[in-house]
This record gives C-alpha cells, structure tokens and sequence, in this order.
C-alpha cells in the first residue's frame, strides 16, 4: 500500500514541477539578505494555522507527506487545510473576506498576482529574526525568486523544481546499432544532429523518429534567458534576432527526413516516447513515475538519460527555474511559527524523503541531492547524476503576463514545427497577439 502511494505522490510532484517557471540566498554580497540573529522559539506552542494548497495534488498528498510533519516537529500546533480545488477558495476571496491562509503553498505561475495583492510576507526579517538560514538553498533557485521582487526580496521558499533532461530508449538504439547519447552535448553539434539523422527511419513498416521535444517548456523556460513580455513597457518581446535563432534551432531537428513532427492535433511526443516507444529521444521533463509504473507492470522498457543538451552561449544550463513554492501571509498573527514550518517543510530531512518520492530537492546540501529517486532501486541503473549536472538558467524579470504570452508562443512556435507558418511571419503575428491580449487585460483592469 505504501508503495502505491509513493507512486501516486511522485506522479503528482512530477506533474507540479512541470507545470510551472536578482540576488543569491543570503550572503554578504546580497543587498536583499540579512544575518539570521535568532531567538528563543517555543516548539510546544498551541496553535492554529490555515495552510492553503494551491499546487493541485489532492488533500492525501497534505494528510500524508505535509501535516506528520508538522505534527512530529510541532505537536500542538493544528493546521485547518484549504484547498484550491474548492471553487470558491480563491485568493482574491480570501483577500475580500480577510481571510488570507497563514501558510501558502502554491508555483511560481501564481506569485506575481499573489503579490499584487499584498499577500506575501517578505521573509527576509522573519528568517532575519528567528535565525533561519536561507543560505542552505540553491542560489540559483534563490536567484530567481528574488527577481520577483523589485527590491531583491524573498517571498517564497524553493520547494520542488522541475527538471529536464534528455531521456533515451537504448533498445531502438541498440537495433540501430547507434552509439548512446552523452552528457554535456550542446543543441547545435554535428554529433547530436547525427544521432537524430540515423534514428529517423522506418523498419518493418513501422516508423521511428529520431527526437522529440517538450517545447513548452523550453520556450516558456527557455535555456538563453529570453523574455516573453518587457517588463518595463509591458509589451511583447518575442519578435527578436534571439527568439528566432533558439526556434530555428529546433525546427532543425524537425526538418530532418523522417521526424517532422506530426499533423496530429492529439499529438503528444512523451507518450510517444513512453507508450508507443517511437521516439528514440525525448527531451522533456520528470515522467520517472510513468516509466516506473510501466516497470512494475511488466510493460517496461530500456531508458535511460543524459543532461539536457545546452546552447554554446549559454553552457552547462538547463531550463529557467519553476517550480512549488512556500509563503506566509503577510497579514497573518503568527508569522514567526509560519516561518518556522515552512522552514521545517523545506528543511533537509524533509527534502531527503521527497527525493526519495522524485520531489527534486532545492538545497545545496549534496547528500539531499543524491537522495533524489533513492526510494526506487529501479532507479540505481539509470544515470540520475547528470541531473545535477546544470545550472539553471537565470530568469528575466517576470511580468504578470508572461503566461498570456507564453501560450500564445508556444501555439506559433508549434505551427513553425509543423511547417504551416514560417518563423519571421509566426513571431510577428505572436508579437501582435500578445500585445492585443495585454491590451485587453489592462482595459479590464487586470
């Protein structure tokens, strides 16, 4: 029973991290950080919190891997659950009713209208006070975080990220008689185009392609940095030389003979990889839990993995941060106890056990990395290190509508894939697209 929760766990993290996207963590070198001072906290306090999930997992995930502990950490301390799914429990209700959650669970998607709303408590003088390290973070998480803010403030602890990599079946390659892919290679070398060029075939009637890509990802949290929308105009900033040469650097793989992506509007290239095992290559994010219940099935396959392939310009970095994230109200009562389990929440012990259900840890300790996945022993075989390979790429200013313009980019960039527009023609109609649709929102008030 435990394992089939284990498994359920990892499917929904994985799917949280993939859905989502200024200074370092707290040293002397950040404007934004101050030194932890520390006081005498009461653990033993009573006390009662609201926590809100806005992550999309069910409440089990909270009964299960949340509140023991809290409870074994703060045993009278009672946490009132609120959940998201509920339709009603919006954060703009909360706001109307001042009633705003103490404890905010929620993904960098919904940060910018959380703070817009004046909900989220800097944690920088709360950790400041209670002697909470934020130093044990990844600085490149922490990076990205405090670019939200224009002063270079923390609102939110890093809980889970979203990796990518490039996932491979060793049986097509083996049929083919094709050397494995490597770490370290880049998008635009001759290797990597070649491997692609001899997988693109058909044999028995049956057709392979060589690579599939996860592209919304990859231009939403792009491995160069780009912008989706100026953050100080508020306008679109996709028609660029830049954006141009990273979409042409994958419509590349596209027009190689034997991949072109397919005219199916259903198409999905993970389950193409996963299920119909067509794809020999498949960059994308964590779909470990799919592959892993496939094994325990008995349908599995032989995969494996390598490091995202990375840009010359940009070398060893992976996709822009995104992921699951903890915040305290800023119009709580009892910030400091808030402060204190979302701490314990992202603490190492906690983050070890979420490694072990494939929640990718966001400390820089290397014994709670290397926990990562260690609750699968299928999982010994496969190379996770090149995990931790890369860095990740620092994000641009983030703007309240980077969402509008990142699904109305990722629509053109799919027509340029599939040959219907040209890239000049598809990033001009993007670029008057999202301006009209910020426009819109701007009329409404939003």
């Amino acid at each position: 029973m435990r394992n089939r929760k284990l498994g359920i766990a990892a499917m929904l993290l994985a799917a949280v991290s993939a859905a989502g996207c200024g200074g370092n963590t707290g040293g002397t070198d950040n404007p934004g950080a101050e030194k932890a001072e520390g006081k005498a906290f009461n653990y033993g306090q009573s006390a009662t919190l609201t926590f809100y999930n806005n992550i999309g997992v069910p409440d089990s995930y909270f009964t299960d891997y949340i509140e023991p502990h809290v409870k074994k950490k703060f045993p009278n301390v009672t946490l009132t659950y609120i959940s998201s799914a509920v339709k009603e429990n919006t954060m703009e209700n909360f706001v109307t009713a001042g009633t705003v959650p103490d404890i905010i669970l929620t993904t960098d998607s919904s940060l910018i209208r959380y703070m817009d709303l004046g909900v989220m408590q800097n944690l920088d003088p709360v950790a400041k006070t209670n002697g909470i390290d934020l130093n044990v973070f990844r600085d490149d998480m922490i990076q990205t975080l405090r670019g939200y803010s224009d002063k270079g403030e923390l609102y939110v602890l890093p809980w889970t990220f979203g990796t990518y990599a490039l996932f491979y079946n060793k049986d097509i390659f083996d049929k083919f008689g094709v050397a494995y892919p490597k770490d370290g290679m880049t998008w635009d070398s001759p290797e990597f185009k070649a491997i692609v060029e001899k997988l693109s075939r058909t044999d028995g009637g049956v057709p392979y392609r060589g690579l599939e890509i996860n592209m919304g990802g990859l231009i939403g949290q792009n491995q160069l940095s780009l912008p989706l929308v100026n953050a100080q105009t508020d306008k679109a900033a996709v028609n660029t030389d830049e954006w141009k040469k990273l979409i042409e650097t994958y419509k590349a793989f596209y027009e190689i003979s034997g991949n072109q992506k397919p005219d199916s509007a259903t198409f999905d290239g993970a389950k193409a990889f996963i299920e119909e095992r067509s794809a020999a290559m498949w960059v994308g994010n964590a779909v470990y839990p799919r592959l892993i219940d496939l094994e325990k099935k008995g349908d599995g396959f032989n995969w494996d993995i390598v490091s995202v392939p990375t840009f010359k310009q940009t070398p060893n970095t992976t996709i822009q941060y995104g992921g699951a994230l903890y915040g305290i109200s800023s119009m709580g009562g009892n910030k400091d106890l808030a402060m204190h389990i979302i701490s314990m929440l992202t603490s190492a012990e906690v983050q070890t056990e979420g490694g072990r259900l494939l929640r990718y840890p966001t400390l820089k300790a290397v014994d709670v990395k290397e926990a990562f996945g260690k609750g699968e022993s299928f999982l010994d075989q496969k190379n996770m290190k090149s995990l931790h390979m890369t860095k990740i790429a620092s994000s641009p200013k983030p703007t309240k509508y980077d969402s509008i313009a990142r699904s109305v980019l990722s629509g053109k960039v799919n027509e340029i894939l599939k040959g219907v527009k040209d890239t000049n023609t598809a990033l001009r109609e993007a670029e008057e697209e999202i301006n009209k649709k910020i426009a819109e929102q701007k009329a409404a008030g939003k």
